[in-house]
Formats: structure tokens, C-alpha cells, sequence
């Protein structure tokens, strides 16, 4: 027992000491004569009416032995049930007498078996519970295998979750079966174990890996204007993805690039900060800040050094005219054909010894042409333009003499007419010159300086087919230089400096290329500049791992051998096959070591099943559960079942096994209560607060021995999680009697229209009312009082409640709407009253039995139904007050009646009213039996507070240990519950001083030992 327990246990133990032995002479010589004379000539060893006998408990030591039996007497005493109505009535000293012994007595028994673990139950999964646990096991939280189960009753103290109640059959362990097969099917073989899919198809788990590596891609590219493709008529954009972010980037380092420079601020700040890779960032910013001459950074920088943030745009189209220049696309389809491209995105280089250059003109019209030559290095820059010539579709070419720039040409050009001309580098230039040439229609900017060049790609002088290699490229601007030139090994290595820096494309996202009429590739890879650029080593395995989950799951590479084998077929028709013959020996070695690692990775696939039944069965396996299901695998594949049925089939008996299904615990020998294992009180404390199985840092304190001692710190983290939602639903809500309410469809919909609409909403606002309650550690008087709830536009609208926006929300100010706490749910309030009209009876027993715990007798036989719309003339009121006047019933009707009257300024959704239905004014004044006069909501959560304040508490505490211990609170945990209503006075109410005692206390530590006799 723990200290903060022990102290109060121990004192009230202490003060009963003294009356325990003194006990035997008042029965004797006061109640057994009380017991003989009105009870026990009915309830008498002959007679036993209602199967009770009282005559047997001649001594005190014989009554304590049943205080169950008792327990129901002290009951019958205080509903006034016994003696019953026929009978003479006991005195009132007689029933004070009674009343008081046998309340002190079973005091005295609860005191002795304080802190009992109860009985030893086998409780199964309760179908909430085992949902919870196979979407947390599997990861997917649309499975629901449980929607075909039998519906779980409630027990003990009103919950599904009580080992009592659930039981199992043979349906149900068929429906086990059925379920365990559905949830294997989702089980998704990868190269390195399992993992779960909400789908079951190849073709889907093939999407889900692409979208993987696709959002993966996403975290650091983005999208880009696409490049148009036209196959066979249909239409798209393709490479329009896998971008550099370069304005986000160029942005950082013009704001944050002073702070950087003065060291106020580091680079992996600032790219934190800005959602940056702060590799990319450092290397943007080194580059910006080089010195080193460089021909195209060195145009970057100087604009760089001058720029605002506002200006980030346009030094990214700076670059980005650049990236074209000198960078381009090729098809992917056939990337490996003979004469084929190597890659997709591959460097363009525009230095050239000679060019010809052509130009588009307009139609009869004077032109006048510019020839532009730009020296770009310290050599001469000496440039010979020749060839000259006026080119026209299915006319001889027209020669143009060459005088001086700029070239006037002639007037009557015909449509479609280009002008043609080479250049070339004077011999004198050749060994160190480099110019830049370009032919313009309109005179050059000066001073001139380096451009971008456009680069085009050169249609086949004859019709080609889609079996042909690479075509070659031209320049509207190169750079001309000598073929073995140091002005051509110089510029090379700085345009490459420019490309490293500046992809045009960090990645191909699209990954299933379509750019060719017949595609060979399946899923195309190309990530090197996202790599090198961007990814550490964990980044890179990452990456590594979705590529190979990919092409694994897929078997692409088993089934690039019939593309393979069926494009080849197909370039027998009109291409040449033999363009693709080179492709053929990797294909086929891919698969053959793809189908060697089939094999291989098949001990990892039946491992992770043992993984997962570790954490199926929250224990460690035994050796032999371990030796069983390899045994079941090993046996399967003796019977020819291949290896993914085997697996699946291992799997479903993992799920149908008793480990799993239910929630066993090993008692000690013996009658003494021992402490539970660690690794029980991890499945103890994660079912209690998370209706699922314990997650990993749970395991792994139990593993070491370590969680009885980080306990409560674990909780607390546990009631952090948003996990705790489920807390908030089974227990809160189903505490509330409104876990189904959002399926509840027995509101009239003539009356009542809104609600199927709002049922949803109005469960939910009381799930958040719970979760805020467990996660901010609220006073459990909150439930009464608080000020505040939960609502979207719809509920607020139902409440009379203006918000700026639909969503989801804390809302203030609920007392001035005469709301405020669970009194004031539409869901509770919707719940406990009829079809078209409000049950002043269902909600006073409601709040009578529900919320403060009171014991009301049972209805008497063939009580009147009343009707569902009160008769004319009569208030809804008056109709109960008319009902209520019969004698039968007015007894239990003047305890739950006023509650429900207080509540009647709400209808039978929850909507505030002030007339019924018929136009009849609501009159909310109530008076309890004891002469308690209050009105409305507020005047009876006033009266809640104070008067009935420690029956509410007494009444959360029970229900919330015996959701917690999945039992009925029995005797022996009277102490306990007194325990828990002390310490709340003295630690404002919180919610977490009472979890805080319950898994610290000996019922959730302990577990009864294997010989304890019942009780």
C-alpha cells in the first residue's frame, strides 16, 4: 500500500478496533430480536421469501461471512422497501437501531478485507477495446472488425468494459475467426518484415508505397510549371514537379542574412524558422557569399548583394532562366535504348566552336537583323560570320551578303521564311578566345553582358521512329570556344558550379512515367540532386527503404520482364528491336535477385509475426508459443501453402488466441494478494485510461522492471496523449448513458427535425468536455459547474450561441445561458426524454441514480405508459404530476420528479424554451420531499453543490474505480472510495488526485491469490 493511502486506511481501521469486539452483545440482545419479530418469520429458513433467509445468521461472525446479503437488507432498509406495506412498519428507533448496526458491522467488514483485488475474472477484449487494439497494433484507424460482434452488455458499475459481463460463445469465437482473417488480409509484406495497409490489393498497396515516396519528396520540393506533352492526341504536362523552393530560400537569406553575417543567428535557426533544409540553406548561403570568380554566380551575387526580400522573386526567375539554359528533360520510357538518354534530367552545355544560328521573320516586312558578338574572356573574341542565307520550306535557299552590323534584309520574305547563319571563332581566338553570339531582331542592350541561351532541340531532316536515339541540340545564344580551349575547360567547371548548386529539379515525383507511347520503365527513380543537396545519412536510409518497399510490393522487378518482352515484340512492327537489346541483361538479372530475395527475406517476414504477437499478446512469448507458431508456419508450407498465406495464416492465430482476446493475469499461490507483473500493470493501467494495448514506452519500463515505480508519471503522459479521447467516450459517456446517442433515431422527426443533424455534434461536445477535463486536470466539479463548453456552428446555432467560425471550439459564458456543465448537455438532456416530448420522470431518475448514485426501488408491475404528447388542456408537467399522485408510485416519484421538473426549461433535444409545445408556459420551480425549494438548472446545480456536493463525488469516484478495476465495486473498497473523497477536499477536486489513488491503490497493484475463497 502506498504511503499517501496507507495514513488514512490505517486511521479509520484504527477507530473501528474498538467496537468490533463489542459488536456480538447488541445483536444479541437488540437486533436479533428486531430481525425475529419483523423479518425472519417471512424470510425464516422454511419459508425463505424472495429466496432469503435470515434466520440462519445467528451471530455476528456468521453475518460477516455474507455482507452481500446484508448489504441488500441495509438497501430495502433505506428505500423503505422492508418491512413491505402489509406488514406493521418498524419503529423509527427500531430502524435507526437496525440501520445503524448493520451499516457499522459492514463498516467493519469492508475495514477488514480493505484494498481486495476482487475476483479473479478471464476478461475478454470488450469490442470497443478491441477495436482500439487492432488499430493501434495495425496503425490503420478505419478498421473496424468488430462492427460484426454481438453487442457487449454493461455490468458492475454500468460499463462494457466488466469482466463479469463479458462472456464468449461460439458465434462469437466464429466471429473472432472471421475478423482475425479480415485484419491478416491487410497485412502487407516488405523487405524487411510487415506492415498494415486499410486496403487489401496489390494495386493498392502499390499506390500507398508511391504516395509514401511522394510525400517523402514533398518535405523538401515543390511543384513547377510542367513541360506540354502530346501522345497520340492526348494531352498533359509532365517534369512539372520535384522543384527547388528557391524564393523561399533566396528569402531567409535576405532577411535573416544580416543576423547570420553578425552571428546573432545561426543558419539551422533561421531555416527552422523558415520550414528550410539547413543543409541547402548553408550551402545557398557559402555559394552567395564565395569570392571565387565564377561567370554566371558572380551575375547572381552582385544582385543578390543589392536585393530586399521583396526582391526574392526576381533573383528565383534570375536562376530559373538559367536552370533552362542549361539544364533539360528527356523522355523516361526508354531511358538504357541504345543511342537512348542516360538519365532524366541531364546538363546542357552551350559551348560550341561553331553554330548556326536561325531565326523566325515576319512576313513582307523590313527586318532588320543584329549580329552580336560578346567577348566574355581576356583573349581575342574574334568571330566570322558565313553563310548567310534566307530559307524558305520547298524553295532554294536566298544567299545574303554579310557588309557590317546591322543586316538589313530584304522586303519581299515570304511566309515561314528563316534566316540562317553560321559563326564561327576566328583562327586567332580559338586557343583562349570565348564569345557569346547571338542574332537579334532589335538593336542590344548595352553595356552587352552574359544571357541565357534557349536551347532547342533539332528535328530529324526524315521521318525518325520511337525506337531512335538522343536528337541533336542547338543555341539561339552559345558561347563559342575552342574544342580543347582553357577558356572551354574554365567555363565548363563554372557552369557545372552553377548546375550543382542549382537543379532544375531536386527529384522526378511523378515516378510512373508516361512521356513515350510505349513506356518500358514502371517506377522511375531519380533523387541524386535531392540527395547531395539536401539529405543526411537517416534522410537518405529513409528514402533508400520507400524505393525498395516499392519495388517489392509491386514485384516490378518480375514484371519488367513481360514489358520488356512485349515492347521488343512491338518494335518488331515498325521500330528497330535492336535499340533495345541492351536493356534486356539487366532485366532479367534484376529479377533473377529479386526472386532470390523472396526467399531470402522470408525468415524476417515470419519474425516480424512474432513481433507482432509480442505486442498482440502485451507480453513477452514464451519459448514455446514462439517454437508453436513457427511450427504452424513450417507445417503450412509442408502442405504446399505458399509463403504470403502462410503468414497471413499464422498471423489470424495470433489474433484468435486467448493472449490476445483476453486480458489474463497469473494469481499467486495461496489466499495472500500478490502484486501484478509489470508488464500486467502496463496492460492494466493502458486499458484503463486507453482502452488499448500498452505502446512502446510502456513495454519498455515493464521490460526493465522500471513501470511500478514510474507509475504515475506514465499515467500523467498517458493522460496527455490524445488517446485519452477514449476515456473521455467509455467511460465519460457511457458514465452518462449517452455513448450511442449518436446513432439514437427514436426522435420524432415531425417535432424535431434538427436532431438527426445535431445527434453527433451533441456527443461530441460532451467527449470534449471529458477530454478537457482529463488533459487539463480539471475539478470534477466542473462537470457540475463549469462556464464553458465545446461546440461547431451547428450546436452553437441550437444553443443560441454566435461564432466567428464552424469549427470546433471553446466557448465561454454558458451560466448567463442558463447551461453550464453535463446538467446542461443537449446530449444528456436529449437522451432522457421521449420521442416528441420531455420526460420529467427519465431525467430526475437520471440524475437521481446516474449522477449522484441513489438506490431507487424498482417500478412496480404494469406501470401506465404515459403518452408521447400531453392530452389538451394539460401542461407536460401536469401530465406527470398526475401520474405521479398514484400511490404506488408517488413514493420513488417525490425523490425524481422535482430533478426532472428543475430541467423542463429545456425540450427534448436540449433547446431552451420558455413555452412547450403547445404554447403553455414552462414552470421550472421544483420542491424535494425535504421541503428544498429551488428553479431551474441553475437553482438545482446550486442545490448539487452544496447539499448533494458528496454524494456527486462519491458517485464519479465509484464509477470511475470501477470502470478502472472492469468490475462491480464491492464492500472492501468502501475504504478506498473514502479515502478518495478526503483527498479531493484537500487538493481542489482534481480529476488526477483520484486517478492518481486508484492505480496507486492495492485493488489495481494487487491480484487475488489462486486459493482466496469467494465471497
Amino acid at each position: 500500500m502506498t504511503p499517501r493511502l496507507a495514513a488514512p486506511l490505517l486511521l479509520a481501521a484504527l477507530s473501528c478496533l474498538g467496537t468490533s469486539h463489542a459488536a456480538a452483545a447488541p445483536f444479541e440482545q437488540t437486533i436479533q430480536p428486531i430481525l425475529a419479530k419483523n423479518c425472519t418469520t417471512c424470510h425464516s429458513t422454511e419459508k425463505q421469501k424472495g429466496d432469503l433467509d435470515l434466520e440462519r445468521f445467528t451471530t455476528v461472525t456468521e453475518i460477516k461471512k455474507h455482507p452481500a446479503i446484508w448489504q441488500g437488507v441495509l438497501e430495502q432498509l433505506a428505500n423503505n422497501e422492508m418491512p413491505p406495506k402489509k406488514e406493521p412498519p418498524l419503529s423509527t428507533a427500531q430502524k435507526q437501531q437496525l440501520t445503524t448496526w448493520l451499516q457499522t458491522t459492514l463498516d467493519e467488514v469492508a475495514l477488514a478485507h480493505a484494498g481486495d483485488p476482487g475476483p479473479v475474472v478471464l476478461r475478454r477484449l470488450s469490442n470497443a477495446e478491441y477495436t482500439y487494439t487492432i488499430r493501434d497494433l495495425t496503425g490503420v484507424p478505419s478498421l473496424d472488425p468488430a462492427k460484426e460482434f454481438p453487442i457487449d452488455g454493461a455490468a458492475g458499475e454500468g460499463f462494457t468494459n466488466t469482466g463479469a459481463a463479458l462472456v464468449m460463445s461460439p458465434s462469437l469465437l466464429t466471429k473472432y475467426l472471421d475478423a482475425a482473417r479480415y485484419i491478416a488480409q491487410h497485412a502487407v509484406l516488405l523487405p524487411d518484415g510487415i506492415r498494415f495497409s486499410p486496403c487489401t490489393s496489390s494495386r493498392d498497396w502499390t499506390d500507398e508505397a508511391l504516395a509514401r515516396i511522394r510525400a517523402f519528396y514533398a518535405r523538401f520540393s515543390t511543384g513547377g510549371i510542367g513541360t506540354a506533352v502530346n501522345l497520340q492526341g492526348v494531352k498533359f504536362d509532365t517534369n512539372g514537379g520535384g522543384t527547388l523552393p528557391l524564393e523561399k530560400y533566396l528569402t531567409a537569406t535576405l532577411v535573416d542574412g544580416p543576423a547570420i553575417a553578425n552571428g546573432t543567428k545561426t543558419l539551422a535557426q533561421s531555416a527552422q524558422e523558415n520550414g528550410l533544409n539547413t543543409k541547402y540553406l548553408g550551402l545557398l548561403w557559402a555559394t552567395l557569399n564565395d569570392t571565387q570568380p565564377s561567370l554566371i554566380l558572380d551575375i547572381l551575387r552582385q544582385q543578390w548583394r543589392t536585393a530586399k526580400p521583396s526582391d526574392a522573386a526576381s533573383l528565383a526567375t534570375t536562376i530559373a532562366s538559367w536552370q533552362r539554359a542549361l539544364w533539360r528533360f528527356t523522355t523516361i520510357g526508354h531511358i538504357g535504348k541504345l543511342n537512348g538518354p542516360k538519365s532524366w534530367q541531364v546538363p546542357v552545355l552551350p559551348l560550341t566552336a561553331s553554330e548556326e544560328i536561325r531565326v523566325a521573320l515576319p512576313t513582307s516586312r523590313e527586318t532588320t537583323l543584329h549580329l552580336v558578338a560578346h567577348n566574355l574572356g581576356t583573349g581575342p573574341g574574334n568571330v566570322i560570320w558565313e553563310k548567310a542565307r534566307l530559307v524558305t520550306a520547298g524553295k532554294s535557299d536566298r544567299p545574303i551578303t554579310i557588309s557590317s552590323s546591322p543586316l538589313q534584309l530584304p522586303t519581299d520574305i515570304e511566309k515561314d521564311t528563316e534566316f540562317v547563319i553560321q559563326c564561327r571563332l576566328h583562327p586567332d581566338s580559338i586557343a583562349s578566345g570565348s564569345v557569346q553570339v547571338r542574332v537579334l531582331t532589335a538593336p542590344p542592350t548595352e553595356p552587352l553582358a552574359l544571357v541565357a541561351s534557349s536551347v532547342i532541340i533539332n528535328k530529324p531532316q526524315k521521318k525518325g521512329t520511337w525506337s531512335d536515339g538522343e536528337k541533336p541540340l542547338s543555341f539561339d545564344a552559345p558561347i563559342l570556344v575552342g574544342d580543347d580551349s582553357e577558356a572551354r575547360t574554365r567555363i565548363t567547371t563554372q557552369l557545372a558550379e552553377f548546375r550543382a548548386l542549382f537543379p532544375a529539379a531536386l527529384c522526378y515525383t511523378k515516378l510512373v512515367p508516361v512521356d513515350e507511347v510505349v513506356t518500358l520503365t514502371l517506377f522511375y527513380r531519380e533523387d541524386d540532386q535531392l540527395k547531395r543537396l539536401m539529405l543526411d545519412d537517416a534522410q537518405t536510409a529513409e528514402i533508400d527503404r520507400l524505393w525498395n518497399e516499392l519495388h517489392f510490393i509491386s514485384e516490378s522487378p518480375l514484371k519488367q520482364v513481360d514489358v520488356f518482352e512485349q515492347l521488343y515484340q512491338f518494335a518488331t512492327q515498325d521500330a528497330d528491336p535492336s535499340a533495345f537489346e541492351p536493356l534486356r541483361a539487366p532485366i532479367t538479372q534484376a529479377a533473377a535477385e529479386f526472386k532470390q530475395q523472396l526467399i531470402q527475406v522470408e525468415p524476417q517476414q515470419v519474425q516480424a509475426i512474432l513481433e507482432f504477437a509480442t505486442l498482440a499478446w502485451r507480453r513477452p512469448l514464451t519459448t514455446a508459443e514462439s517454437s508453436q507458431l513457427r511450427s504452424l508456419y513450417q507445417e503450412l508450407r509442408r502442405q504446399a501453402m505458399p509463403h504470403a498465406a502462410a503468414l497471413r495464416m499464422m498471423l489470424t492465430r495470433v489474433l484468435v488466441a486467448p493472449a490476445f482476446l483476453y486480458r489474463s493475469e497469473k494469481p499467486g499461490p495461496g489466499s495472500k494478494a500478490t502484486p501484478i507483473s509489470d508488464f500486467e500493470l502496463a496492460t492494466r493501467l493502458s486499458y484503463f485510461l486507453w482502452s488499448s494495448a500498452p505502446d512502446a514506452e510502456l513495454r519498455t519500463l515493464a521490460a526493465t522492471g522500471k513501470l511500478h515505480d514510474a507509475l504515475v508519471p506514465q499515467a500523467q503522459r498517458l493522460m496527455r496523449d490524445a488517446k485519452i479521447r477514449r476515456l473521455a467516450t467509455e467511460f465519460g459517456c457511457q458514465w452518462l448513458h449517452i455513448r450511442d446517442l449518436e446513432t439514437l433515431d427514436e426522435k420524432s422527426e415531425r417535432h424535431f427535425a434538427t436532431f438527426t443533424s445535431l445527434r453527433a455534434a451533441m456527443q461530441e461536445e460532451a467527449t470534449r468536455f471529458f477530454i478537457d477535463l482529463f488533459q487539463h486536470d480539471r475539478s470534477i466539479l466542473s462537470l457540475l459547474n463549469a462556464n464553458h463548453t465545446f461546440v461547431n456552428g451547428p450546436l452553437a446555432a441550437h444553443y443560441g450561441i454566435d461564432l466567428k467560425t464552424p469549427d470546433w471550439q471553446r466557448v465561454e459564458g454558458l451560466h448567463k445561458l442558463g447551461r453550464g456543465g453535463i446538467l446542461g448537455f443537449a446530449s444528456t438532456l436529449a437522451k432522457q426524454s421521449g420521442a416528441s416530448r420531455t420526460s420529467p420522470i427519465l431525467r430526475g431518475n437520471w440524475l437521481s441514480e446516474v449522477v449522484l448514485g441513489d438506490k431507487l426501488p424498482r417500478p412496480p408491475k404494469d406501470v401506465p405508459l404515459l403518452p408521447e404528447e400531453a392530452p389538451q388542456g394539460l401542461t407536460e408537467r401536469q401530465l406527470i404530476e398526475r401520474h405521479s399522485s398514484d400511490a404506488a408510485c408517488a413514493r420513488c416519484h417525490q425523490r425524481i420528479d422535482p430533478f426532472g421538473f428543475a430541467l423542463e426549461g429545456f425540450d427534448a433535444i436540449g433547446h431552451a424554451r420558455s413555452h412547450d409545445a403547445t404554447g403553455l408556459p414552462i414552470d421550472t420551480t421544483t420542491h424535494l420531499a425535504d421541503g428544498t425549494q429551488f428553479t431551474g438548472l441553475d437553482g438545482l446545480r446550486t442545490y448539487l453543490l452544496t447539499t448533494r456536493r458528496d454524494d456527486f463525488l462519491r458517485q464519479f469516484c465509484r464509477k470511475l474505480l470501477g470502470y478502472a478495476l472492469g468490475r462491480s465495486v464491492q464492500l472492501s473498497d468502501k475504504p478506498l472510495i473514502d479515502t478518495l473523497l478526503t483527498q479531493l477536499k484537500t487538493h481542489d477536486y482534481r480529476v488526477s488526485t483520484v486517478i492518481e489513488l486508484i492505480i496507486r491503490s492495492p485493488q489495481f497493484l494487487e491480484v487475488r491469490g489462486r486459493n482466496t475463497p469467494p465471497t
